[in-house]
């Protein structure tokens, strides 16, 4: 079976290079003369995908049926006995570095052969060179899982089974910590997100080689941006789920680098897709297109890079590889010298109006957008490699959510009053008309949202000071950082709103529908523009999640002896009522220790955080307990069970994280929306 595994990998990568080279020789022939020639490109290009299919089912095959003679399958199999064990066990495929390497250029195959069956009936030189950049990429993937420690078909040594009853002798498994439902969707979330961006990247370079500054490549990429973009994101909050109710610190952040790593090409995404807006319809933003698109595939291969090279120190990074890192350096560096290059060489093709007649048009909005997720990916790469850049330099939490607090707040600041501007200049009579009445709207929730900070928030500001701060400068901006946040906030979910109320009245009086049938009609019929607003909206909503929930955090720790004492976390009083412990039929021991609560007195039913100590993994999880409201969440640990039996516990109070949910599920809705598919005439 790993021979099978190893000769569909080698079959692979000898299709991606047949594709490279019948594309490079069908456009040197020309569109006629080399039909033929790129047909068996194309042909190669399902080649790749039909063998690293069979690749990945040999894994998983081997996954399903505990196979360990794959030394990947014995390092990473699940324990797990629950109704889950079988998504376990489909999981394990990218559990581990071999596999989610594999996985993941799979995904590429995937994409690549979406674009080769959409653009087979034409075969214009755009896709064939966009085809063939996608497939040398393929082939720095499939070389990468060649390299031993990438190679998810090693053969398990010998000495790791014993002699007698031939089962695996060694203590190895799946980390317990990924056996959570969360943690089954967030890799193959993430890697969609991974793959997808290969092919605006692919396109541009198609672009800058044909010297075809036209939107067309834009249209032929941007669905697939939109909808890389948007699992990306929902990898992202996936991570953030699984990391608030799994690893038991209280937080779904903490600037970790593998985490940063995923965060990066969502900032420049961000840029990118604003950029094609502006390609598409105003001919704009070309170069600022094709630079955004290789920064963020660059920056993909950098997440790559930080996750498997070894430069940066990391809870989620695997090992040292030092031919991994060189290989990914080669690629990530390659696709921004060869964007440069082109774009120097073919300036004149891809020029286009980006200047501005004034700061406070529409077009100025979109460039500073650009801007800032630049920057802001620039500076998160940079601070994330400092040690490796700088000599062992690393900067804390409280730094990044310095900078994240003002760069976020000055971006949302501009989604705001984005839309309301007009392209080119801006003039103030008409901006104040239809400016007037979401400030109005605005100002209230403003003043809802200065309430809150006042009475609910601002309390507990020196436990929340403790928890979110260590530098001086953030110790000063903190409370107005908080305050400005959250009235920004009460602006960006307010004109998304009035948005759509406008929108849905202009459209009801213009066409003599009902309010509802004409707001149907916008979200179905504009849905890019709706799908938008949806989106602006969530950010908004996600803010007050964030001002609550990474600055006015309460920490708390206690201990309980014997049933009857009580264990305080702000207005809560948990009082211990019994531990219970028992070994699972796999050898896990579970120890459940159950309280009742009590808000400020009234009952609230009971809470039973517990700690799952893995037999196999020799390693503990916490199961914590959550008390869920509308505006906090407290948030329970069964930190140890001492010998005397007394529990040690901690516990957290997150006002508002329920926004930060409810925020994300806005977004990606919105995501969706924007990218659902619709029928539209292509350039062919």
């Amino acid at each position: 079976m790993t021979s099978l595994g190893n000769l569909s990998l080698a079959l692979a990568t000898l299709s991606a290079l047949i594709s490279v080279g019948a594309l490079w020789y069908g456009d040197r022939l020309g569109q006629k003369e080399g039909e033929g020639t790129t047909n068996v490109g194309y042909l190669a290009t399902f080649g790749v995908l039909v063998f690293s299919t069979l690749s990945v089912l040999v894994l998983l095959f081997a996954f399903l049926t505990n196979n360990f003679q794959f030394e990947y399958v014995a390092t990473n199999h699940t324990t797990d006995i629950s109704n889950l064990r079988w998504l376990y066990q489909i999981s394990g495929v990218w559990a581990g570095r071999e596999g989610s390497l594999l996985f993941w250029e799979w995904l590429v195959a995937c994409f690549a052969a979406f674009v080769a069956y959409k653009r087979l009936s034409v075969t214009d030189r755009l896709s064939n060179i966009a085809l063939a950049v996608t497939n040398v990429i393929q082939v720095f993937f499939l070389a990468a899982l060649f390299i031993a420690t990438n190679n998810p078909f090693k053969v398990s040594p010998a000495n790791w089974f014993d002699p007698t009853t031939g089962k695996l002798a060694i203590q190895a498994a799946m980390n317990p910590l990924l056996q959570h439902w969360a943690m089954i969707l967030h890799p193959p979330t993430l890697f969609i997100g991974y793959a997808g961006l290969t092919i605006p990247f692919a396109f541009a370079m198609a672009a800058l080689i044909v010297g075809d500054g036209s939107k067309k490549w834009v249209e032929l990429s941007d669905r697939i941006t939109v909808f890389a973009w948007l699992f990306l994101g929902v990898g992202i909050g996936l991570g953030a789920i699984w990391a608030y109710v799994v690893l038991g610190w209280g937080g779904y952040w903490a600037w970790d680098p593998v985490e940063n790593a995923s965060l990066l090409p969502w900032l420049t995404g961000v840029g990118l897709l604003h950029s094609f807006t502006m390609y598409r319809r105003r001919e704009g933003f070309k170069l600022w297109a094709v630079w955004m698109s290789a920064v963020s595939f660059a920056a993909v291969v950098l997440a790559t890079f930080i996750t498997r090279s070894g430069v940066v120190e990391s809870v989620h990074a695997f090992e040292k590889d030092p031919l991994s890192l060189y290989l990914f350096l080669t690629l990530m560096l390659g696709s921004i010298v060869a964007a440069g290059v082109g774009m120097f060489l073919r300036k004149d093709a891809f020029a286009s109006a980006e200047e501005f007649e004034s700061l406070t048009s529409r077009d100025a909005a979109y460039y500073f957008n650009n801007v800032l997720m630049f920057v802001a990916a620039l500076i998160v790469a940079l601070m994330t490699l400092s040690p490796a850049l700088f000599g062992g330099m690393k900067w804390g939490a409280p730094t990044y959510n310095l900078i994240a607090h003002i760069v976020g707040i000055v971006y949302v600041s501009i989604m705001v009053v984005c839309p309301l501007l007009s392209w080119r200049r801006t003039e103030g009579a008409k901006f104040w008309a239809k400016f007037r009445t979401p400030l109005i709207a605005g100002t209230g929730l403003a003043a809802v949202m200065a309430v809150l900070w006042f009475t609910q928030l601002l309390p507990n500001a020196e436990a929340g000071m403790t928890a979110a701060s260590a530098v001086p400068i953030d110790r000063m901006l903190w409370r107005p950082l908080s305050l400005v946040g959250l009235i920004v906030a009460a602006y960006a979910i307010t004109m998304p709103i009035y948005l759509f109320w406008a929108g849905a009245r202009a459209r009801a009086a213009s066409k003599g529908e009902s309010f509802g049938g004409a707001l149907y009609g916008i979200v179905t019929k504009a849905r890019s523009q709706s799908g938008g607003y949806l989106a602006h909206l969530g950010v908004g909503i996600i803010l007050v999640g964030l001002v609550g929930s990474a600055m006015f955090v309460q920490d708390y720790k206690g201990a309980v002896a014997k049933p009857g004492d009580t264990f305080k976390a702000g207005d809560y009083v948990m009082t211990y009522v019994s531990t219970d412990q028992k070994q699972l039929a796999n050898g896990d021991q579970l120890t459940t220790a159950h309280f009742t609560a009590a808000e400020n007195g009234r009952p609230v039913g009971g809470v039973a955080p517990a700690e799952l100590f893995n037999a196999v993994a020799q390693q503990s999880t916490r199961n914590v307990a959550i008390v869920y409201e509308p505006l906090r969440d407290v948030f329970i640990v069964l930190e140890q069970v001492n010998q005397d039996g007394s529990l040690q516990l901690s516990a957290k109070v997150n006002p508002l994280i329920s926004f930060t949910w409810l925020g994300f599920a806005l977004l990606i809705a919105g995501t969706t929306v924007a990218v659902w598919p619709r029928r539209v005439a292509v350039a062919r």
